[in-house]
């Protein structure tokens, strides 16, 4: 017994000195890692080009303005989400139609964004029925009339903005 005793002490001395790296390893706490890891973003200041003019912007936002708006009087009376969507879509891009154009050329362009912005708290509202569709639409097209017989690029590109580069 005594010998069984001395082997176990000298056995436990003999691992605790020498020590076991595996051992050590299974038992010691990891750092928890954090969920979210704020990455840092770096700017540089420089003067930035577009991409492309005020031209080719002009014309992209025009032709998406006529799709949503066509779309828009293709689906009144229909889905009121892909309404609502439609109506959105057109109203954002007359926007950004007037954001290149010049301050006078901005006014009569601003009644037909106020007009569809007035159009949109009504469909989005829910007090839209199916007895004012028919003024709804007839003032879409209205609109639609206005917007494609003033505002298209081969009437309007003296009145853009000019493209500037800060040199």
């Amino acid at each position: 017994m005594r010998k069984f005793i001395g082997i176990t002490l000298i056995a436990v001395l003999v691992l605790s000195t020498a020590g076991c790296a595996s051992f050590q390893k299974k038992f010691t706490r990891k750092k928890k890692e954090p969920k979210h890891v704020a990455t840092a973003i770096y700017l540089q200041e420089e003067n930035y080009q577009k991409k492309y003019s005020n031209e080719y912007y002009y014309k992209t936002h025009f032709t998406y303005w006529q799709t949503w708006h066509s779309d828009l009087l293709n689906q009144l009376g229909g889905n009121s989400k892909k309404v609502s969507r439609c109506v959105q879509e057109a109203l954002s891009n007359l926007v950004e139609m007037k954001r290149y154009l010049k301050p006078e050329k901005q006014a009569p362009l601003e009644e037909q964004i106020q007009s569809l912005s007035d159009i949109a708290k009504k469909l989005d509202s829910g007090y839209y029925s199916k007895s004012s569709e028919g003024s709804v639409r007839s003032e879409l097209e209205k609109i639609q009339r206005i917007v494609n017989n003033n505002f298209y690029f081969n009437k309007v590109k003296e009145d853009l903005v000019p493209d500037t580069v800060a040199i």
